[in-house]
C-alpha cells in the first residue's frame, strides 16, 4: 500500500510509502492521533487545543495549533490535513487507517457469521484481530478523546475476539480454545457470552463436569457482583449440558445457538443500560438480520425496537427512516398485536410517523391503550416517545404530566433506563417552562448519572450545563463545554450532535455579537442529513446573521424560506420558538413591519416561556423580548416598552445575564422612541444598568442590535 498509512492499534506510528515516517515531538504526534481518531470529521481549533493542553490552553493556542499543524503538513503529505471550518480534517483513503481496516473487516465477520457461513467469518476476524499491536492510542492516555476512542475501539477488539470463537467453535475447533476462553473468563467474569462459549467448548471436549463448574462459578461471580441471575442464554446452554443435547456438539457450517441471542442481550444491555446508541445498533443490526433468518419473530421485534434507540427519528436519512418503518410494520405483522412485544412496536410507529409529520394523535392514543392494558414496559416508552412529538411550546403541562407518570411507571416497569428518562423529561420540561426548580432536577439526574452511566441522557445533561454557562456569561467554558458535549453525542451515536453544538455556538456568539462569523457554518449545517427533518431554526440563524453584517440578500432569502406562504404553517416542534425570535430579528434589521406584525401574533400566547432550543440545549431568553422587538419593528413603542420591560424582568429570574443585557438595551432603545416623560432619563438608567451587568461576566463584545 503507497501513499500515507497510520498505525494507531498500538504504539503510534507513520508510514509513507511503506517507510516509518517520524512526524516530530509529542504534540505533533497529538494532534495527528486526534484527526486520525475522527478522520473524515472536522476537529475544531479549540478542540486540538485541548488535547495539547487541556482546560488552560496558553494564549494564543489556536495560533500554534495552526503552526504545527503546517509542520506536519510539510513532514508527511500536504494534502493529508486539510482546512475546513472550524478547524481541520484528516484527509485520507479509510485503507490507510489500521482501526478503520479493522472495524471494516470485523464487520464483514459478523455478517459472514449471521449467514451461516464460519469460515469466511474466521478469516476476516483473524485478520483483522492480527491488525493489533497493543492498546490503541496507547502513548495518549491522557488525552481524553483519544483515551475514549481507544476504550471504544478495545470494546469492539474483545466482540471481535468473541466473534472469532464462535466461528471457531462452529467450525470444529474446540478444545484449542479452551485455555483462552478461561483467561478471558478470569479477566472478564461479567461477560456471559464468554462463560457460554467456555461451557460448550468444554463439553466437546468431554469435560461435562468442568462445563457445570464453570456455569456454578459465572452464576456465583454475577449474584456475587450485581445481584443478578444468569440471562437466558446462560441458562439455556446450562439446561443443553445437563440434557446431552446434542445441539452443543461440533457442527461444521453452522453457527453456535448462543450467538443470536447474545447479539440481542448485548444490544439490549447497551441501550437500556448504558445509553451507548451507537454500539446497541450495531448488535441489533446483527441480531435483526440473525432473526430474520432464523424465522425467530420475537427476536426480530426485539431488534427492530433496539433499532428505533432511546429517542425519535434515530435514523435521520430518508432512506434509513424508511428501512426502519418497514422493518417495524414486517415485526409487527409476525407477533400478536396484544401482546407486549406488539403493544411497543405499535407505540413507536406511532411516535415515529406522528414526528415526521409534526402530529401527536397517534402516540397520544397509543398512550391511552398501554395505559389501560396495564403494560408498565410498553407505557413507559409510549409516554417518552410522546415527549418528542409534544416538544413545542403548546403542551407544557401535558409534558410534565408524562414525565411525573413515566417515572411513576419505572417502578414497575424494572428498566433503569424508564427512571432516567422519566428524571430527564421532567427536567427538560422544567426548563422549557421557566421553572425555578428545573436546576433542582437536572441535579438529581446528574446523581442518577453519576451511579452508573447512560451515555445518551449524559449527553443531554451535559448540553443542559452548557445553556447554563450560557446563561451565566460563562462564554469560554460554555464554548469548550459545546465542544466537548459534541464530542461525546459523536460517541454515543446520537445524530443531534452537530445540531445542537451549532445551536450553542449560535447562542454563545448571538450574546458575544459576533454571530456574523457564523454565516459559512450556518450555510452548511442548513443542509446536514443530520438535522431533524422538522428543524428550521437554522434558516432563522442564518437569516440574523446575514443581516447582522448587512448582507441583505442572502437575509431576505433565508427569512422567505423560513416563512414559506405563512409561518403559521410551521411545525411546532422542538425549534420553533427560537425559529420565530430569530425571524423577529430579522424583521427588525430589515425593517420587515408585515413579518414583525405576524411573528408578534404567532409569539402572543408564549410570552410567559424561554426560548430555548430542543431539550433546553440553548437558551434565548425570555420570549418577552422578540414580542418587543416585533412591535417595535411594527411601529408601536409603547407596546414594545411593556414587552421589553417583561422581558428584563424575565431574564433576571431566569438568571440570564447576557439576556438581561441585551433586553435592557432594546427596552432603552423603545423608551427612546416611545419619547414619553421620563423616557428618556429611564433609557439612560437602563444602558448603564447593562453596561454595568456586561462587566460581571466574560463578555468579549456584547453589543444590543
Amino acid at each position: 500500500m503507497g501513499g500515507v498509512e497510520l498505525g494507531v492499534l498500538g504504539p503510534f506510528e507513520v508510514r509513507l510509502d511503506g517507510e516509518p515516517r517520524d512526524v516530530g515531538g509529542p504534540r505533533l504526534r497529538t494532534l495527528l492521533a486526534v484527526l486520525a481518531a475522527e478522520a473524515g470529521h472536522v476537529v475544531s481549533v479549540p478542540a486540538l487545543g485541548r488535547a495539547l493542553w487541556g482546560e488552560r490552553p496558553p494564549a494564543h493556542a489556536g495560533r500554534t495549533v495552526r503552526t504545527y499543524l503546517s509542520r506536519l503538513r510539510g513532514t508527511v503529505d500536504p494534502g493529508l490535513i486539510l482546512t475546513r471550518s472550524p478547524g481541520y480534517v484528516l484527509h485520507v483513503a479509510p485503507q490507510a487507517l489500521d482501526a478503520t481496516r479493522f472495524e471494516r473487516l470485523a464487520a464483514e465477520g459478523r455478517r459472514a457469521l449471521a449467514a451461516g457461513e464460519p469460515a469466511a467469518a474466521r478469516e476476516h476476524l483473524t485478520t483483522a484481530l492480527d491488525l493489533w499491536r497493543g492498546r490503541a492510542y496507547e502513548e495518549f492516555d491522557d488525552v481524553e478523546l483519544l483515551r475514549a476512542e481507544g476504550m471504544r475501539l478495545d470494546r469492539l477488539r474483545h466482540s471481535a475476539v468473541q466473534d472469532r470463537i464462535d466461528a471457531d467453535l462452529a467450525t470444529g475447533e474446540d478444545a484449542e480454545l479452551i485455555a483462552e476462553l478461561e483467561a478471558l473468563t478470569a479477566a472478564f467474569p461479567g461477560h456471559e457470552r464468554l462463560w457460554a462459549q467456555l461451557m460448550t467448548a468444554l463439553y466437546r471436549a468431554g469435560r461435562q463436569g468442568d462445563a457445570l463448574e464453570a456455569f456454578h462459578r459465572a452464576r456465583h461471580g454475577l449474584i456475587t457482583a450485581a445481584g443478578v441471575e444468569p440471562s437466558p442464554l446462560l441458562a439455556q446452554v446450562h439446561r443443553q449440558v445437563l440434557a446431552h443435547d446434542a445441539g452443543l456438539l461440533a457442527t461444521h457450517g453452522r453457527t453456535v445457538v448462543t450467538v443470536p441471542d447474545d447479539a440481542l442481550a448485548a444490544g439490549e444491555h447497551a441501550l437500556l443500560e448504558d445509553g451507548d446508541l451507537r454500539t446497541s445498533r450495531e448488535h441489533f443490526e446483527t441480531a435483526y438480520l440473525r432473526a430474520e433468518r432464523a424465522g425467530d419473530a420475537d427476536a426480530l421485534a426485539r431488534a427492530v425496537l433496539g433499532l428505533g434507540g432511546v429517542w425519535v427519528r434515530e435514523h435521520r436519512t430518508a432512506a434509513a427512516s424508511a428501512s426502519l418503518l418497514t422493518r417495524l410494520r414486517y415485526a409487527q405483522e409476525a407477533v400478536g398485536p396484544a401482546s407486549s412485544l406488539g403493544h411497543r412496536l405499535q407505540v413507536r410507529l406511532a411516535a415515529e410517523l406522528d414526528y415526521e409529520e409534526g402530529t401527536h394523535g397517534r402516540i397520544l392514543a397509543m398512550a391511552e391503550r398501554t395505559r389501560a392494558a396495564g403494560d408498565p414496559v410498553a407505557h413507559a416508552e409510549a409516554l417518552s416517545l410522546a415527549h418528542h412529538c409534544l416538544l413545542g411550546p403548546d403542551h407544557t403541562q401535558l409534558r410534565r404530566a408524562l414525565a411525573t407518570e413515566l417515572v411513576g411507571v419505572s417502578g414497575r416497569s424494572g428498566r433503569r433506563t424508564d427512571l432516567v428518562m422519566g428524571v430527564l423529561w421532567d427536567a427538560v420540561d422544567l426548563f422549557l417552562a421557566g421553572d425555578p426548580h428545573a436546576e433542582r432536577r437536572l441535579g438529581e439526574l446528574q446523581d442518577l448519572l453519576a451511579e452508573r452511566k447512560h451515555l445518551a441522557a449524559r449527553f443531554v445533561a451535559d448540553a443542559l450545563g452548557v445553556m447554563l454557562a450560557i446563561r451565566a456569561g460563562r462564554f469560554d467554558e460554555a464554548e469548550a463545554g459545546a465542544q466537548a458535549c459534541a464530542e461525546l453525542g459523536q460517541a454515543t451515536g446520537d445524530f443531534d450532535a452537530l445540531g445542537w453544538y451549532g445551536a450553542q455556538l449560535v447562542a454563545i456568539r448571538w450574546f458575544q455579537g459576533r454571530l456574523e462569523e457564523l454565516v459559512p457554518v450556518l450555510d452548511g449545517l442548513m443542509h446536514s442529513p443530520t438535522l431533524s427533518p422538522i428543524d428550521n431554526s437554522y434558516y432563522a440563524a442564518l437569516a440574523v446573521a446575514a443581516a447582522s453584517v448587512g448582507d441583505r440578500r442572502t437575509a431576505a432569502g433565508a427569512l422567505a424560506r423560513l416563512c414559506g406562504e405563512d409561518l403559521g404553517t410551521l411545525p411546532r416542534s422542538s425549534t420553533w420558538l427560537i425559529s420565530l425570535c430569530g425571524a423577529a430579528e430579522t424583521a427588525y434589521l430589515l425593517d420587515d413591519r408585515a413579518t414583525a406584525a405576524r411573528i408578534h401574533e404567532l409569539l402572543g400566547p408564549f410570552g410567559q416561556l424561554p426560548a430555548m432550543a430542543s431539550l433546553g440545549v440553548a437558551c434565548f431568553g425570555s420570549v418577552h423580548y422578540p414580542l418587543g422587538t416585533t412591535a417595535l419593528t411594527a411601529g408601536d413603542p409603547g407596546r414594545a416598552v411593556a414587552h421589553l420591560r417583561a422581558a428584563v424582568r424575565h431574564n433576571l429570574a431566569l438568571g440570564h445575564w447576557p439576556a438581561v443585557v441585551f433586553a435592557r438595551r432594546r427596552h432603552a432603545e423603545a423608551l427612546y422612541r416611545r419619547g414619553g416623560p421620563g423616557d428618556g432619563a429611564a433609557a439612560d438608567r437602563e444602558l448603564a444598568a447593562a453596561d454595568e451587568e456586561a462587566r460581571s461576566f466574560t463578555a468579549p463584545s456584547v453589543t444590543g442590535r
